[in-house]
């Protein structure tokens, strides 16, 4: 464990730096460059910040959605595990399996799509 400030803390200093100060100083063209590594400060911090939690909560989202009877994945693996869980998922879905079950596939995948906004853009 590090001391503080902590890697968010960091990157989120950065970014207000970036905004707030650097960009009235640089010239107007290269003005959304600063803005966009302010916003990429913004977005790491925000992962960091969450964590795995994100990812296991959507690798158990698609293992209820596929069927599947696995339990949440092991601490380190979220991320993987997500991944490996979406493509299933995919795979059900492009086979037609789950025609039935599209309106309730919609909700439930609309969960996952406000989870990956919270953390690339809060407040969309």
């Amino acid at each position: 464990m590090q001391d503080h400030p902590a890697a968010h803390e960091l990157l989120d200093a950065v970014a207000e730096y970036l905004v707030a100060e650097l960009r009235p100083d640089v010239p107007s063209e290269q003005r959304f460059k600063v803005l966009v590594a302010a916003n990429l400060c913004a977005v790491v911090a925000r992962e960091l910040r969450a964590g795995e939690a994100p990812s296991v909560a959507d690798a158990e989202l698609f293992n209820a959605l596929a069927g599947g009877g696995e339990g949440p994945p092991a601490p380190g693996e979220a991320d993987a595990e997500a991944e490996r869980r979406a493509q299933e998922l995919v795979k059900i879905i492009r086979a037609g399996e789950a025609d039935q079950r599209l309106p309730e596939l919609l909700e439930a995948l609309s969960e996952h799509v406000a989870r990956k906004l919270e953390v690339s853009r809060p407040g969309y």
